[in-house]
């Protein structure tokens, strides 16, 4: 069977099991039941990301002026002087080199090949980037037909930083790292999104990090893409489905993409936006924990006086992506269900709570390691944090599933209890329950604590035995007290600060 053919039965397949709602097929996604591995015939990654991000529906009669809408704004920019990107400035030794007139040719050859682009919509434009001025405004008289742009410093070394990165992207990848004219190829396509994005959201710029997210996600989607054949044997739905997978708009979609994951998510303005931003995500965090996990919190930031700056900057921004394991699947299980929980207003605009997901689910792999964390001392506490040990949570892709699932749905019961101090810590409790059975935490009146991991050794147990119902009540007021305690502490340190900052 034809490539073609697989993804039209895949896509079909997949629209008539959920009936056509892409309701039941983001539910389907985030209840961990449309993977690979349970349903190997419908299963396709592309389906998820571009109707979640890009058509926002499975009525395939409509993809055709969405698909259009959203990548005419990528075609447009493209053209731009501004936007060209200088590979005739490199080396010339250097892999991605090129002539000013190849480039002006590959340009134009390119912008022939696009099929009927629409003129763009101004409104189209501006909500898909994040710019304060419309990019394609002739008002700009770098936009001028009679002006050539000529690059600055900052255009080249933005330029330059960009393939840096991707240079040495994902090593060992042989789809990015096999030096021949297709890998080069990729990887220039890699580039010129970067460098049109980062233009285009200069409020931000170019960060790192930002081109592991898209490398990842390129890499997937580029694995299912097609050549659309020139034939007559395919049906206006057939063609309509294969435009989705349509490889000559792979650079287009992922633009569009990557805004709605990093920029309209509040990816970007909470862990990339600047560093003042980016240390409010991290208090952030650390009052979540405090209020999940105490312990925790008391021996990292306490007890060990590690800072949370010096290892969950990785975490945040580059959403596990490192933490999830080396073989990237996991990643991107993980990544299906978070651009399949965000939703859409009226407005057209993504709703999400992807930034609180990330942090309730680094929580969650504190405590699958907590018992680990507690006996370290300060170097290898920050070694476990550095190196979470993914690998150790699943042996065969069921388990690996099974655990991307429940690190999810775990993160979102956190999340409707955000507010609810007292539910939260609850809830750890019972996420302690759960992972570190063999680990007792007993308190005192007076705020103390101590840790018993379970062994034969009766000495290293809790002072207050959990077998008496007397003890169980003691216990529980005191927990409850130290809980209130903590919460009157952060709202005072909170009120601090605010007075701190006027």
């Amino acid at each position: 069977m034809l490539k073609e053919n697989d993804i039209i039965s895949k896509v079909l397949l997949t629209i008539d099991k959920v009936k056509g709602s892409l309701t039941t097929f983001k539910t389907s996604v985030t209840e961990g039941d449309y993977t690979s591995l349970n349903c190997p015939n419908s299963f396709t990654r592309t389906l998820i990301w571009k109707a979640c991000l890009i058509t926002d529906s499975l009525k395939i009669q409509t993809w055709d002026s969405r698909l259009s809408d959203s990548r005419v704004v990528y075609h447009q920019l493209v053209k731009r002087d501004d936007m060209k990107l200088p590979w005739w400035d490199l080396d010339k030794d250097h892999m991605f080199y090129e002539t000013e007139e190849i480039t002006r040719k590959t340009s134009i050859k390119r912008t022939r090949s696009l099929r009927n682009p629409k003129p763009v919509k101004k409104s189209a434009l501006i909500r898909v980037t994040n710019i304060e001025d419309d990019p394609l405004s002739s008002r700009s008289p770098s936009h001028s037909p009679n002006t050539k742009y000529i690059h600055t410093d900052d255009d080249l070394e933005l330029f330059q930083a960009i393939i840096l990165d991707i240079d040495r992207l994902f090593p060992g990848e042989e789809f990015f790292h096999s030096n021949n004219p297709k890998s080069i190829m990729l990887k220039r396509q890699m580039v010129e999104i970067l460098y049109v994005w980062s233009k285009c959201n200069p409020q931000v710029g170019y960060k790192q990090g930002i081109h592991e997210i898209l490398g990842l996600i390129f890499m997937a989607l580029y694995k299912e893409s097609v050549e659309i054949p020139l034939t007559n044997t395919f049906s206006s739905d057939d063609l309509r489905i294969l435009s989705l997978y349509d490889i000559n708009y792979l650079s287009h979609d992922l633009f569009t993409i990557l805004n709605k994951f990093l920029v309209q998510s509040g990816v970007i303005s909470q862990f990339y936006e600047n560093e003042s931003v980016l240390w409010k995500s991290i208090e952030a965090f650390n009052v979540k924990l405090m209020k999940v996990d105490q312990f925790i919190n008391y021996n990292l930031g306490t007890k060990l006086k590690i800072e949370s700056q010096l290892w969950i900057i990785r975490y945040l921004r580059l959403m596990l992506l490192r933490e999830l394991g080396n073989d990237l699947e996991t990643t991107s299980l993980f990544w299906d269900k978070l651009i399949a929980s965000q939703l859409t207003n009226h407005s057209g605009n993504c709703i999400t709570a992807i930034p609180d997901l990330i942090c309730f689910s680094i929580i969650q792999m504190l405590i699958q390691i907590k018992t680990d964390l507690i006996s370290c001392d300060f170097s290898e506490s920050l070694s476990l944090l550095l190196h979470y040990p993914i690998a150790s949570k699943f042996s065969s892709p069921t388990h690996r599933n099974a655990f991307v699932t429940t690190l999810y749905k775990e993160a979102v019961k956190l999340y409707e209890l955000r507010d609810k101090d007292l539910k939260l810590y609850e809830y750890g409790i019972k996420l302690n329950n759960k992972y570190n059975p063999n680990l007792k935490i007993s308190m005192s009146y007076t705020g103390s604590a101590r840790s018993s991991a379970d062994s034969n050794n009766s000495s290293r147990r809790p002072s207050l035995s959990r077998g008496s119902s007397e003890a169980n009540s003691i216990d529980s007021r005191a927990e409850k007290m130290k809980f209130e305690k903590l919460r009157l502490e952060m709202r005072l340190k909170k009120k601090a600060q605010q007075i701190i900052n006027q």
